[in-house]
């Protein structure tokens, strides 16, 4: 439970981190954004994350055949949210331009990483049988 805590912790702290980038990024790069327009992906991303996390701890606590298919699972779920909410974000809220199209994949590919990262570390080095 301390570990699972831990977890959320330093997604908060990623998020937040990456969020003061990312507003940094849209102050000296010339680009048509402003901080709203960060607001709804850099909320949302990290939501996604931390289900598929819960998704990933839940099925750590499960018995140790099944913790490879809860894995899928958790990319699975971030993929499929991930999916709908771009949807959402580029046809219905119709944010099309250049400039929201790189700021949503590079928040994508930052939460990936992050992930990604924090799976390896939580199922260390088991075998898949």
């Amino acid at each position: 439970m301390k570990g699972s805590v831990r977890i959320f912790i330093y997604l908060l702290l990623y998020s937040l981190l990456l969020f003061a980038l990312s507003a940094l990024a849209i102050y000296v790069l010339p680009s048509g954004l402003t901080l709203r327009d960060l607001l709804l992906p850099g909320i949302v991303l990290p939501v996604i994350v931390a289900l598929s996390f819960v998704v990933l701890i839940f099925g750590k606590t499960r018995e140790a055949e099944r913790q490879p298919v809860f894995t899928i699972v958790a990319i699975g779920l971030k993929f499929v949210l991930s999916i709908i909410f771009a949807l959402t974000y580029f046809i219905v809220l119709k944010r099309t331009g250049r400039d929201y199209i790189v700021l949503f994949f590079f928040l994508y590919l930052a939460f990936t990483v992050y992930l990604l990262k924090v799976m390896f570390k939580v199922l260390g080095n088991k075998s898949l049988k």
